[in-house]
């Protein structure tokens, strides 16, 4: 007996896990806190107290198991009642009652996160369990060295649970067609609203049902009665769900709404704020206006070439007949991207629910590369170019490591990457604890910092920080170390248009000292420092 043989699955499992874990732990820790981790993980917290109407647009299924560890750390929570808004009530619960665990708070939710990422490997190894040895290492190994699982394990936003459920729902609903019955529907039901309460994305899913149901009836042709029957145990499970889960809601707040009514109200307010146009950049341009090339050119140049190879390539077979592709593996991947293309172009993340699906069908096709035999081209061994892809997508996640966030694939230089993409493509704050390690190395005394976006500065790590100036505008000044990230010069000025004077600077069009990460550029000016009585310009903006 070998690690190879069919008892020895479960090994290949576990290995994979400490793989994957093995990239993400230590990044939970190195990494400085982001851009939306506080608010998530404040309006988790404070579900527990039956808070489900702030910040209701984003459903609180991830947030509040993320935040569950916090209700066990002892923290202070007495933040003044007339503190409604959420970034308030965040700043405040972070900064002003916990300031010193705020990383300890972060990095809590960030285990919690982990735990839905190593379980998405372990649906994965569900779903291709009887197949061929090839096609479960190749998903496990696809999956423990995909950049963007590896960004999204690590941090504490409710991108990676939803995926999490979307594709746990998908499978659960495909295993109720297999063996029809009220139990199954009404499970797949229940699965589904909690899909549903993680991010109001999963939506999708009915009509993905409804595709599946269909095309089982075609080949089927169940009993319609039994059909009805289904249906209505499916739909009264996701009540459940959703009623369970903004059930505190009912029970804590004042007015004592029905649980449906409260996730009725975050869904029309999720609606309004899509409606807002949020600033966003593609390709040098940046506007509040989507792009309907978005997301697929993110998908293009944020996934490694030979997943995309593999991809395409198990696409394009199934296409034309030369292996089979079952309906619900390839049909709930592409309806889902179809339903993100008009959503707000904000970073890959977006795209999570449908990795899961890809991965299964480009470890297929590594199968299919495994056992065939080339007619035309005999010299080349199917074995080895399995070998060879497997290694060149390991391979590029590892050189790009440990920066997941700002990964792109082998076909996008480095000094490219910020004219393609920005924002949570590239930088959301996690790169603010390695620049302060770099001004503490360097000795940097004047520092002069611009900064968009993130959830900490230099600051909160003890290096003193300063905003830049009208004078620094117009020229750097001696004795100064000028900071900046990326995200500033980008889409900085559509939030504030008084920073366009920084983004256009001199700053914009000089060779910087140094860089750290993807996200950030300084200038190192020499010289003594002198006295600078010119206006501020509040260019730090971050939370």
């Amino acid at each position: 007996m070998t690690l190879f043989s069919p008892k020895f699955l479960w090994f290949w499992f576990l290995f994979f896990s400490l793989v994957l874990a093995a990239q993400v732990v230590p990044r939970i820790y190195e990494e400085s806190p982001t851009s939306d981790e506080p608010v998530e993980l404040t309006n988790g917290y404070f579900y527990w107290q039956g808070d489900v109407v702030t910040h209701n647009h984003h459903p609180p299924l991830p947030k509040m198991l993320q935040a569950l560890p916090l209700r066990f750390m002892g923290l202070n929570n007495a933040v003044p009642p007339q503190i409604t808004d959420i970034q308030s009530k965040a700043y405040y619960f972070f900064f002003i009652l916990n300031k010193d665990r705020v990383e300890a708070m972060v990095q809590a939710g960030r285990w919690v996160t982990l735990a839905f990422g190593l379980g998405i490997g372990l649906l994965l190894f569900y779903a291709v369990r009887g197949k061929s040895f090839i096609v479960v290492f190749s998903s496990l190994f696809l999956w423990a060295f995909h950049p963007t699982f590896l960004a999204y394990s690590g941090i504490a936003l409710a991108d990676l649970p939803a995926a999490f459920f979307f594709f746990l729902v998908v499978l659960a609903f495909e295993a109720h067609l297999k063996e029809p019955g009220p139990r199954g529907a009404f499970i797949a039901g229940l699965l589904g609203g909690m899909a549903i309460c993680s991010k109001f994305s999963a939506l999708a899913l009915v009509p993905i049902f409804a595709a599946l149901e269909a095309w089982n009836f075609y080949r089927a042709r169940p009993a319609r009665q039994k059909l009805i029957r289904d249906w209505a145990a499916g739909i009264i499970g996701s009540l459940l769900a959703i009623g369970v889960l903004y059930l505190p809601g009912t029970l804590l707040l004042p007015e004592h709404l029905l649980p449906w009514s409260y996730f009725l109200a975050g869904l029309r307010h999720m609606t309004a704020y899509s409606g807002l146009h949020h600033p966003t950049y593609f390709c040098g341009l940046a506007s509040r206006d989507n792009h309907w090339l978005y997301f697929p050119a993110t998908f293009l140049l944020k996934d490694t070439l030979p997943f995309l190879v593999l991809l395409f390539l198990g696409l394009a077979l199934a296409i034309l007949r030369r292996r089979p592709l079952p309906f619900w593996l390839w049909f709930s991947p592409l309806f889902f991207f179809a339903c993100i293309l008009p959503v707000q172009n904000l970073g890959i993340r977006y795209l999570l629910p449908a990795f899961p699906f890809f991965i299964l069908i480009a470890a297929g096709t590594l199968g299919w590369l495994w056992e065939i035999r080339w007619e035309r081209l005999p010299n080349i061994n199917g074995k080895w170019v399995v070998v060879g892809l497997l290694a060149w997508h390991a391979g590029t996640t590892l050189w790009n490591a440990p920066d997941m966030i700002g990964y792109f694939n082998d076909g996008v230089p480095a000094a490219r990457k910020a004219y393609y993409l920005a924002d949570n493509d590239l930088d959301i704050g996690q790169d603010v604890k390695r620049l302060a390690e770099v001004a503490k190395q360097r000795g940097w005394k004047h520092i002069k910092l611009a900064q968009f976006g993130g959830a900490v500065n230099l600051s909160f790590y003890g290096v003193p920080v300063e905003p830049w100036s009208e004078k620094d505008t117009e020229a750097p000044q001696p004795g100064t170390v000028y900071v900046a990230n990326v995200t500033f010069f980008q889409i900085g000025p559509l939030f504030f248009p008084d920073l366009i004077r920084i983004a256009r600077c001199w700053a914009a069009r000089t060779p910087p000292t140094g860089q750290v990460g993807d996200a950030w550029i300084y200038f190192e000016e020499p010289g003594e420092t002198k006295p600078d009585r010119s206006p501020r310009i509040q260019s730090i903006r971050s939370f």
